[in-house]
């Protein structure tokens, strides 16, 4: 029996190589954490609804607003860490699917590509599109840190995973390669949103 790899997440690890080539080209990066504000370490995760509006490799823009009434999980990705929960992502994808809960959920995808600008931010923004195209879906672009400022609290460096409920409030963040708890706290949340309905 094959398996074939959930196409949001194998584009997310081909656009980290792209992005990665690309940044070696165009000489050191400016790290997050000089470009942008730091945000606070801990943010309360039953806080106001929070959204976002960033570009769409289809050239529009997405907000978090859009899907109020759904659940949201957003994976926010950096060049370094896409293939840090690889498994875990194809689980999640298996889940949604198995239990049917596709009409109850919407994914974003978000590249982490703070602090690329000019001729490499181009460069950059069409070797995406053309990824995205050809697993036919979209990825979101976040050029300038949006995700890393409040309400959101993304590390600059990282692989993030977020939980937002059906009015837009996070109800589960973490960052790196999720322990075996982790996963099991992040299945637990979804469980209750969904039960939540």
């Amino acid at each position: 029996m094959s398996t074939t790899r959930p196409p949001l997440y194998s584009a997310l690890l081909a656009i980290s190589l792209i992005v990665s080539g690309l940044a070696w080209v165009s000489g050191p990066r400016v790290r997050a954490q000089e470009a942008t504000p730091s945000a606070p370490a801990e943010l309360p995760l039953l806080s106001a609804p929070a959204d976002f509006s960033l570009e769409e490799t289809s050239g529009l823009t997405r907000t978090l607003l859009e899907v109020r009434g759904r659940i949201a999980i957003v994976f926010y990705e950096d060049r370094e860490h896409t293939p840090d929960n690889q498994e875990l992502k194809h689980t999640l994808h298996r889940y949604v699917l198995d239990n049917g809960l596709r009409d109850q959920l919407t994914t974003y995808g978000v590249a982490n590509v703070t602090g690329l600008d000019g001729v490499v931010r181009d460069m950059a923004r069409a070797a995406i599109r053309t990824i995205a195209s050809q697993y036919g879906i979209q990825i979101l672009l976040d050029w300038d840190g949006a995700l890393q400022r409040a309400p959101f609290g993304f590390p600059a460096s990282g692989a993030s995973i977020a939980l937002f409920d059906r009015e837009g409030r996070m109800r589960y963040r973490v960052t790196g390669a999720l322990t075996a708890a982790q996963q099991t706290e992040l299945f637990r949340t979804l469980r209750r949103l969904i039960r939540a309905s």
